[in-house]
């Protein structure tokens, strides 16, 4: 306990006397392996100046492991947070802890996003032969807190997301968030295409939606690429809405060069707990793939974003697999069939797949287009349908055999 006082105090010693990214430095300096993770990654605060509102989140023993954690918080906000404990020990037996803060809103503001990090770091254990000048932070991982403030008239922020589906088709999705305090009457987007020679190959055109003042909608269009060559490939989108323009763009693939998922497991799972989903990615670029992390959108019946959770970022070597690993919280969800898709994302680039989730009490089977991938309880499935196959087979055989021996009894 008397290491972690030091460290917290030498924390903010080096805040007065140097930047605090020359310590994150040396921190990272520090050989390291993850034992814990963090849910959720980020939360969005309504801006409303001069209230407190408090939130929760998670951290997980991964390893179920001893570890000892120091949570600071750091950023733009930091000093408008307060936790309810700045230093936890998970043990074995301890699969995690929820850590409560509040944070209050300041007033003045300039429009658009402001931050905080709550930075959790693992140190080691204190010892009587530890130095007294030794810092041994091994990692610190973030919970992101933000603040998002209108901005003034209309405005519109946006992204440009490219996936590819399985009858020779591109989908081009711009989600559009009305960020603005008025709302938008008119929104619309055309996409150039071009090779890398900078050749135009084809012009494209969304439908028109009006977006209301903090509403997000998708205006989309898809491209016949069963005909192009197979290659690299630049989109180049203009976002019209009413006066104003929005200029994106992102490259793509066409053809098999692209990274694809081969399944999906979600092991030891109990509804309202967290569920551990291990997406088994596949690289068949020729090139190692860097920045790539899986995100997941769940909808419920009325087609509404129910839950969203992503994976931390891995690098995939060339014509290689991995597995990423990311976690649901799914207190309040109940028993049923939702739908949900799964983004791939790396660099510039994001692919799509279309997924259905059945969630059981003890179970999440995951269905996919062509494909079934499931929680280790489906493999129990498959083995059950084998075993009827069998026992089918050795019927019809004993069926046969019968068969020829009463023929062979007539005859005599």
């Amino acid at each position: 306990m008397v290491l972690v006082l030091w460290l917290i105090q030498v924390w903010f010693t080096l805040e007065e006397m140097m930047s605090k990214s020359i310590f994150i430095f040396l921190i990272l300096l520090i050989p390291f392996v993850s034992s814990f993770g963090i849910t959720p990654a980020q939360k969005i605060f309504d801006y409303s100046p001069g209230s407190e509102q408090t939130y929760s989140f998670d951290i997980i023993n991964s390893e179920n492991k001893r570890v000892n954690l120091v949570i600071l918080p750091e950023g733009e906000l930091k000093n408008n947070i307060a936790l309810s404990q700045y230093y936890v020990t998970l043990t074995p037996d301890i699969g995690g802890v929820t850590i409560k803060y509040t944070i209050k809103i300041p007033t003045g503001l300039s429009p658009g996003p402001h931050y905080a990090d709550i930075v959790v770091t693992e140190v080691p254990d204190p010892s009587p032969s530890s130095s007294a000048t030794y810092v041994g932070a091994v990692i610190g991982i973030v919970t992101k807190v933000l603040i998002d403030v209108p901005y003034p008239g209309k405005y519109a922020q946006s992204a440009l997301s490219i996936s590819t589906t399985n009858d020779g088709k591109t989908a081009f999705v711009l989600p559009v968030v009305s960020k603005g305090k008025l709302d938008i009457a008119r929104a619309r987007a055309v996409i150039d295409i071009y090779t890398p020679l900078n050749e135009k190959v084809a012009t494209l055109n969304t439908q028109e939606v009006p977006i209301l003042a903090g509403e997000r909608k998708e205006i989309a269009v898809e491209w016949d690429t069963s005909s192009i060559p197979s290659g690299r490939y630049l989109a180049i989108a203009t976002l019209l809405y009413d006066e104003s323009v929005l200029n994106l763009q992102s490259e793509f693939s066409v053809g098999k060069d692209t990274l694809d998922l081969k399944s999906v497991e979600v092991n030891d799972f109990s509804l309202g707990e967290i569920a551990k989903f291990e997406f088994l990615i596949e690289n068949t670029l020729n090139s190692i793939a860097e920045d790539v992390y899986i995100s997941m959108q769940v909808f419920n019946d009325d087609n509404d974003v129910m839950a969203e959770f992503k994976s931390a970022t891995y690098e995939i070597n060339a014509f290689s697999s991995k597995l990423l690993v990311a976690f649901w919280d799914t207190e309040g969800v109940r028993t049923g069939t939702y739908n949900a898709k799964a983004f791939i994302n790396y660099g510039q680039t994001s692919t799509q797949k279309e997924l259905t989730l059945d969630i059981s009490d003890n179970d999440i089977t995951v269905i996919g287009v062509g494909y079934v991938v499931s929680s280790a309880s489906s493999r129990d499935s498959s083995l059950n349908t084998i075993l009827v196959v069998v026992v089918i087979v050795l019927v019809l055989l004993n069926l046969t055999w019968f068969l020829v021996l009463r023929k062979k009894a007539n005859k005599r």
